[in-house]
Order: structure tokens, then sequence, then C-alpha cells
């Protein structure tokens, strides 16, 4: 999602200054697009697992083969159908609390480094910060509120991949929810103050007669909690990447045969043979570490803020 509104002015006709600007850079967008990734596979365990329950089975160990895949053709079309379906209903639930809150959405699509995206843009309104928090996380819960529903009336794999499509596709919309959630509620938001930058800015509230009070300061709590977050994210793509690389490894030589165990802790379990996988996943254990390191750093970063300050 994009969002783009207006700035203020003071009474004196002179543009005000954000008290911060949240714009999404190159290297913050690789970011975003490995946790993308990560995030896709992890929703797509996660509701697999909400799959499992409702009938009544386990989830582990996955097996698949290729006569499985190629047996699911058709079915795995029509999980991209609803894949696809997925992106335009995100970007709908955006532009329809836009549009409640009084602004005028426009839709498209982009390229951000070679992945296509799909966005809602915000026109001439300006949001007060808990109404941007509901229109940043709508999509997240609506979709995945009406994909559960429909999971729970017709239980089917293929409504794993559109809701797995939508939680991805929301890692952007929490980062920004993240930045804009660390200050009260009283503050308003509008344009970056850079022409064409993609973010926007924060700006102080208003008094009673309408000149800017003093800028509002980050909420201590907040701060620490998305700071756990961002780190918990990195921790989780980490993992990812070294446990992938380990299956690469792995297939390369040979074996196709990966065990990842900790003190008794499996983390990973992946065997190839006779052309099935199977795939077991400490997804509790993984979990743990990710919310960790994220937690590490969090108490890292804000020593070094901490030190920084005059």
């Amino acid at each position: 999602m994009s969002v783009a509104t207006p700035n203020g002015t003071a009474t004196d006709g002179a543009p005000l200054e954000p008290i911060e600007t949240v714009r999404l850079t190159r290297p913050i967008a690789v970011g975003l697009v490995l946790v993308s990734v990560v995030g896709f596979f992890a929703s797509a365990y996660a509701f697999g697992a909400v799959l499992a329950a409702i009938y009544g089975a386990s989830l582990e160990p996955i097996v698949l083969s290729t006569a499985t895949l190629s047996y699911g053709a058709p079915t795995l079309l029509g999980a991209v159908g609803l894949g696809l379906f997925a992106v335009v209903a995100h970007e709908l639930v955006h532009g329809l609390f836009m549009a409640r809150y009084g602004d005028s959405p426009s839709y498209g699509v982009g390229v951000s480094l070679v992945f296509p995206y799909a966005y809602a843009r915000g026109g001439a309104a300006s949001y007060g910060r808990n109404q941007l928090l509901i229109v940043l996380l709508a999509p997240l819960a609506v979709v995945t509120a009406a994909g559960l529903v429909a999971t729970a009336i017709r239980p089917s794999p293929i409504w794993i991949v559109p809701l797995a499509v939508n939680a991805a596709g929301s890692v952007g919309d929490l980062w920004m929810a993240l930045a804009l959630w660390r200050y009260p509620a009283d503050v308003r938001v509008g344009d970056h103050p850079r022409a064409g930058a993609r973010g926007f800015g924060i700006y102080a509230p208003e008094g009673a007669d309408g000149s800017e009070r003093d800028p509002a300061e980050r909420r201590p709590g907040p701060e620490f909690l998305s700071r756990t977050a961002v780190g918990t994210a990195g921790t989780a793509v980490a993992l990812a990447a070294i446990l992938v690389g380990l299956v690469f490894r792995s297939l390369a030589v040979g074996t196709g045969t990966v065990v990842v165990d900790l003190g008794g802790w499996t983390l990973l379990r992946h065997e190839l043979h006779a052309g099935i996988v199977v795939l077991e996943v400490g997804s509790r254990y993984l979990a743990a570490i990710a919310v960790g390191g994220g937690f590490v750093w969090a108490l890292a970063d804000t020593v070094r803020v901490g030190f920084a300050k005059p």
C-alpha cells in the first residue's frame, strides 16, 4: 500500500516540518521483500495447521511427491487464481477504508526491485494516527477473517495460498504501522516532505488555535516493541536463509537429507528419497529463537540509541 496525504501549513502560511518521516528506501524495500517471502511460507504453514485441525489430523510430517503435484495441477491453478484475487481484495479493502476517512484512493501496479506489486494510493486527505492504522491493518484482518470462514465452511488446501499471499502482502503495511504506533494518537499523518518519496510524514498535533503544538514524543513501550518486531523479522529471515541453504547444499551433493537438531529440539527435518519429500518443521522452537533474537536486538538497539544521545 502507498499513502500520499497533504502537508499541513502553519497559521502564517509556512509549511509544517514533520517530527519524523517514514520512507521506503531501497535497502528497506529489499528487507521487506525478504521478510515477505519468509512470511508467505510461515503463513502457509500456520494456515495449513489450521486446516489440519479442522480435519482433525496432524499437519506433519508433510509428504510431497511428483505424482501428488501432477495430480493436483487444476487445484494449483485455482489456488494461483485465488492468490491474485487476494491481492485485488487486499488493495480494495485499503481503498474502502481510505474512502471511509474522506480520501479518494487510486489503484495501480508498480515494480519494486524486480517484483511487481499492487497498490492503493491516497489523495487529498490527511489522517489521524488511529485512522491510518486502521487503513494499514484492515486488509490483514478482513481478508484473513474471510479466508478462515471459507476454510471452515469448505475445508480445502486451496485456501492456504490466498491467505498466505494476503499475509505476505501485509508485511509493508505492518512495517509502516509499527513506525506510526510509537507516537501518541493525536499526531497527524501527511505527505513526506520530499517530493515523489514513497512514505509519509508524522506531524505534531495542532493546538486549539490551529497552531502546531510541541512535537509529540515517541512512547518508550511501543518503541521497544517495534524494535523487537524488527529484530524478530530479521532473525526469522536469517534462520530461513540458513535452513534453506542447508537443504540446497544437501541436494547439490546428492543426499537430499537435512536434520537440524539442537539438544533434542528438531528445528528441521528434510528427507528426499524415491521422488518423495518428507518435511518436518520445529515451528515452536523456530518461533522462540526468532522472538529471542528480536528481544536481544531491541535491547542492543536501545542501549546504542541511549549512548548516542547527548
